[in-house]
């Protein structure tokens, strides 16, 4: 049994005993940036929207020459797929997300909907701005499901999803551990788990989980070493083909995988206490500062050793598409390989993926040798 199934069947074990009451409204997110303490110091059940594969439907509402996850979520909702929530909140990262938010509401009138304006940049008044944002949100959020977020209720909220990112970087810290050894699929798979269940249960599994498989202190190391980055995976599935054809996933800049992992310093206003931590946060590439990103890319890359990068940017992804070509010079010019990925959102790995990433493994093996 892989190690991602060994802590469902332990999650699924906690969330049978758990006294929490069922029931509560669930909000469905699509972004990061999105300070998902603000929901659970409300009492509402988060759901990240991630379709596992893409739907034609959309194609009848939306130019064909766009984002394909857009598209896969749209057809989605239409199928009837997210009947199941109450409510969604959406970011401005992107105009294809824009355009989602639009079409999910004008189409499929959710319960409640809002669009949280994100900046672009990192100053003292985008930060200041972002808050008036999110405050915005806790009103809407307060006014329509009848509830009230306190300023302990939202600390408390924090704190426990402070916890959840030490837990985290310990689950990093741990790859290759276990028995078969921990591997990075794994780790996107168990994050996953805490996209659509409750964060104290999630918590409570993820710290069973870790002092069982820190009891085995060896580290089982394999292959050339990799770091991925780009826009959104499907799942872990490129993951998988790479520790499949030999290599190692040791460090995943993605949405899906480590971004966000230090802790929110909680001041005496935990609202800018948000605003300014997910701000600050490592950014992604529709964000202005292209320059940190890459100094992010090369940190990383210094701790985790890692000797090359495969950077995936799903078809029609603006922001990663007009990234791509700065981060892979910048990358060249300290001596690290980059394999660029333009792919689909389907659910399945194409055969000339495959190859490529083969072929990128064996250049990365040769030249350790």
């Amino acid at each position: 049994m892989s190690q991602s199934l060994a802590f469902k069947k332990l999650l699924n074990g906690l969330k049978s005993e758990a006294s929490e009451v069922r029931g509560n409204p669930v909000l469905g997110w699509t972004c990061t940036y999105l300070p998902l303490e603000i929901l659970d110091a409300a009492g509402l059940s988060s759901y990240r929207i991630l379709p596992e594969t893409s739907s034609e439907r959309a194609d009848a509402y939306l130019d064909p020459n766009f984002c394909p996850f857009i598209k896969a979520s749209l057809g989605k909702v239409l199928e009837g797929e997210y009947s199941f929530l109450s409510g969604i909140v959406m970011l401005n990262t992107c105009d294809g997300m824009r355009r989602l938010y639009d079409a999910w509401r004008f189409y499929c009138h959710p319960p409640f909907s809002f669009l949280l304006d994100l900046p672009r940049i990192v100053t003292s008044s985008s930060i200041a701005f972002f808050r008036e944002g999110l405050v915005d949100l806790i009103g809407k959020i307060e006014r329509h499901f009848g509830v009230t977020v306190t300023k302990d209720g939202l600390a408390s909220a924090i704190e426990e999803a402070n916890r959840t990112r030490a837990l985290i970087r310990r689950l990093f810290s741990s790859q290759g551990r276990g028995d078969p050894p921990l591997r990075h699929s794994d780790i996107l798979d168990i994050l996953a788990e805490g996209w659509t269940n409750q964060r104290k249960v999630f918590n409570k599994a993820l710290d069973h989980f870790l002092a069982k498989l820190e009891v085995d202190s060896s580290v089982v190391s394999r292959g050339p070493k990799l770091m991925v980055t780009g826009s959104l995976l499907d799942g872990s599935l490129l993951i998988r083909l790479i520790e499949e054809l030999g290599g190692e996933v040791v460090a995943s800049d993605l949405c899906i995988g480590e971004r966000f992992l230090d802790g929110v310093i909680l001041g005496s206003d935990p609202v800018l206490s948000l605003s300014k931590a997910y701000l600050e946060k490592a950014p992604c590439a529709r964000m202005y500062d292209t320059e940190r990103r890459i100094l992010h890319l090369k940190h990383e890359l210094d701790k985790t050793k890692a000797g090359g990068v495969i950077y995936f940017a799903l078809k029609f992804c603006d922001p990663y598409l007009y990234e791509a070509p700065a981060a892979e010079e910048a990358l060249r010019r300290i001596g690290v390989p980059t394999l660029f990925i333009e792919g689909e959102y389907t659910g399945r790995i194409s055969g000339g993926t495959r190859t490529r990433v083969q072929a990128f493994l064996e250049i990365l093996g040769r030249d350790a040798g």
